[in-house]
């Protein structure tokens, strides 16, 4: 149940900041906090591979190309997420997939962390 209002609550604010950005006051600051309680509840950080695929393709979907860790060529630099090529809406379904970003990085991040935390306690 709480799955469902997780995911429910961050597909409603992603939607609002790719269409109606500002509206949802500290969105990001909620999306981390989607990101991080959706990860320690329901990803094994010892088993988090297709969570990782699925953060790592959202965020190259959307454009962001500074995980690759090298400098981006020129069209890699004009590319600003495979949505924007939708007329019309493509600008804001990519602001949406931003957001669902947010909080897949900060499940990154608490994967991350646990995983560090669970080698130090042996």
């Amino acid at each position: 149940m709480v799955n469902r209002i997780l995911v429910g609550v961050g597909t409603l604010i992603g939607l609002a900041m790719g269409f109606a950005p500002g509206v949802v006051p500290q969105a990001e600051l909620l999306m981390v906090l989607i990101g991080i309680v959706y990860a320690v509840m329901n990803v094994d950080a010892e088993d988090a591979t297709s969570f990782l695929v699925v953060a790592i393709a959202v965020g190259l979907a959307t454009g962001d190309h500074t995980m690759l860790g090298h400098e981006m060529d020129d069209h890699m630099m004009h590319h600003h997420g495979v949505l924007t090529h939708i007329p019309a809406v493509g600008a804001q379904l990519n602001g949406a997939f931003g957001a669902l970003q947010i909080a897949l990085y900060a499940g990154v991040a608490t994967i991350a962390a646990t995983r560090i935390f669970n080698r130090l306690k042996g």
